[in-house]
């Protein structure tokens, strides 16, 4: 932005030193021709001989073509200098547009290029996040026995653990969506039931986590429990209470 500012302000003054260079030339010329015209007056007053006024007549003539002709050169000059400034704005606005194209064309193919990485990172690591399921569901699953089974079993924790650190910093997080509620773009109901502490559409139990990466896509949605409704405590009591087998009658 500063350099065409600068630019601007110099064709400016470009600008102001031709119409001024115009100006004077013009003003060179008219007052070759006054004074040329003044030489000759001064003389055919001074000089009333036959002669000399032949021989200044012609001078007068020779002096009056000559300056006609300067003035038609200057003209031509001036003429030329305004067809070559129309030239130069013309192709600087070419080079203005061509500029102006390379910029967008650079941007568009970088946004792509952040497109497509993205694009290529989100597959690789939605392959991997099975294998961090697996983990999971062994970590609930065994429960070590002896000393061997505890050391195998930290051993493939640690793996776990350095595997969720790396998914951490490329940018994948869990999601969090127990208590939440139910949104299809971050979340997938695979069951609904009647809940005793959450609302209807309010998530009650996580399946499967979901991840999201660092722009906030989603890099899998979860599988959730979502609430039908809110059980109503009393009437539930009331149903699983036992008859009383007395017979009393109010």
């Amino acid at each position: 932005m500063i350099e065409e500012e600068n630019i601007l302000s110099s064709d400016d003054l470009i600008d102001e030193d031709d119409e001024v260079l115009e100006s004077r030339l013009q003003q060179l010329a008219t007052e070759d021709l006054n004074q040329i015209s003044t030489q000759d007056e001064l003389k055919a007053d001074g000089n009333h001989s036959s002669t000399t006024a032949a021989n200044t007549k012609p001078e007068t003539s020779k002096a009056n073509a000559a300056a006609a002709a300067t003035l038609e050169k200057i003209n031509g000059l001036i003429a030329e200098s305004t067809a070559l400034k129309e030239q130069l704005d013309d192709r600087k606005q070419q080079y203005l547009r061509l500029y102006a194209d390379f910029e967008n064309f650079r941007k568009r193919t970088e946004r792509d290029k952040e497109e497509q990485e993205g694009t290529i990172t989100g597959k690789i690591l939605k392959k991997i996040l099975p294998v961090v399921d697996d983990f999971e569901r062994a970590q609930l699953q065994i429960s070590p026995k002896t000393d061997g089974e505890a050391s195998i079993h930290k051993s493939y924790q640690s793996v776990y653990k350095q595997l969720l650190k790396c998914l951490k910093e490329t940018g994948v997080a869990r999601m969090e969506c127990v208590g939440q509620e139910f949104d299809p773009n971050f979340h997938e109901a695979i069951m609904q039931e009647p809940s005793a502490d959450y609302d209807e559409g309010i998530i009650t139990e996580e399946l499967r986590p979901g991840y999201l990466v660092s722009d906030d896509r989603v890099l899998r949605h979860s599988l959730v429990k979502v609430s039908s409704g809110k059980i109503d405590g009393d009437s539930a009591s009331s149903e699983d209470a036992p008859s009383n087998g007395s017979g009393e009658s109010s």
